[in-house]
């Protein structure tokens, strides 16, 4: 039997990365892999499901670490663990955590694939030095978007890490698409971050007439209490900060339009969420992510990077279009059989087969 470990930062949290890696993570088991998930820090516990023969090891019992501050500690106690732990392939959840898997591997002989969660363009943290370092030493890249793939050839026209594009797949298949449960609502999801950009879309939601409309954001995050006060302040009507759930279908069921107002994402598991349930997406065309998603005016509005004018245009568009919603919603049920599960597992599966 073979054994994979996913390396991530914390896979506690209930943000997209750590919900693509709970599906891979139960994919690859299913097939006879023993994988362990192992996080920096937090609470050695997975917010969605699990196989229960997936291991969780923690390498530091608290909810955060900073990786520049703690570099040598957490290199150190990684090292440690794979001396007591045989390890074929190593899954880095994120470029910059490639730094301390690339130097490990020489020491003890595994393969390792770097995933890129972000995108090429956003340079967040350790990201731009293990993406570096990988271009180098990895035994291959993973990207979400072709757009990112393109960017990688440039930035590194001498890599010699192989890099393959494969998206990220979706959590549910659904057989039929039904619009019995919606309502007025419009629907967001994502840690309450500053990469989200949920301050922009509450000033936006605040411009437009709503007409019966409610807006739902849900997640939880570090600017959660500065959200609030914008909606205080401003007394912003019909519109919802709620905690995550992973009961998060049922929002899902009920929501007649998705809004994102990200400034930066990957390929965003939020949007391919929504889309298998039919829910017509507006979203800003940041670099990567959105334009592989959504097919303008067809199941989706993409929006000028940036542009609060014309997104607060398009949202009353919709809003006041109860026929396009519904046309919108069956292109967008049909848009995401791109991404289910079965397909993309199985490219995964195939990459690892040929390095381990």
């Amino acid at each position: 039997m073979k054994n994979i470990v996913f390396f991530i930062q914390n896979i506690s949290h209930s943000a997209g990365s750590e919900r693509v890696t709970s599906i891979l993570a139960n994919s690859l088991c299913a097939k006879g892999y023993h994988v362990t998930i192992l996080s920096i820090c937090g609470k050695n516990s997975c917010f969605y499901e699990l196989d229960s023969r997936i291991e969780l090891k923690t390498l530091f019992n608290k909810e955060n670490v900073d990786n520049k501050k703690s570099f040598f500690q957490v290199y150190f106690k990684l090292r440690k663990f794979y001396k007591s732990h045989k390890t074929d392939l190593v899954i880095d959840v994120f470029a910059s955590l490639s730094i301390y898997t690339l130097d490990l591997k020489r020491k003890f002989g595994f393969k390792n694939i770097t995933w890129e969660h972000f995108n090429s363009f956003a340079n967040v943290g350790f990201n731009k030095i293990g993406r570096k370092y990988a271009a180098k030493k990895s035994d291959c890249i993973v990207v979400l978007t072709d757009i990112d793939k393109s960017h990688y050839q440039k930035i590194f026209p001498r890599m010699s890490a192989r890099i393959e594009r494969i998206f990220n797949p979706l959590p549910y298949k659904n057989e039929a698409l039904d619009l019995s449960e919606r309502r007025n609502i419009v629907l967001s999801v994502g840690r309450l971050t500053y990469q989200k950009g949920f301050d922009v879309m509450i000033k936006a939601w605040n411009k437009i007439d709503k007409k019966g409309w409610q807006l739902l954001i849900i997640g939880e995050g570090e600017e959660e209490q500065q959200l609030n006060e914008i909606i205080k302040d401003s007394n912003c009507e019909n519109i919802c900060l709620l905690p995550s759930t992973s009961k998060i279908e049922g929002y899902y069921k009920q929501a007649k339009i998705y809004l994102s107002t990200s400034r930066f994402e990957g390929l965003p598991m939020t949007m391919l969420e929504a889309q298998a349930f039919g829910i017509p997406i507006i979203s800003f065309d940041y670099n990567t992510g959105p334009k592989d998603i959504i097919n303008h005016a067809e199941n989706g509005f993409l929006i000028e990077n940036n542009n609060v004018d014309m997104l607060c245009e398009y949202i009353t568009s919709l809003l006041c279009d109860e026929e396009k919603i519904k046309e919108f919603s069956y292109n967008a049920f049909e848009s995401s059989k791109r991404f289910e599960s079965s397909i993309i597992i199985s490219q995964w599966l195939k990459l690892i087969e040929e390095l381990i």
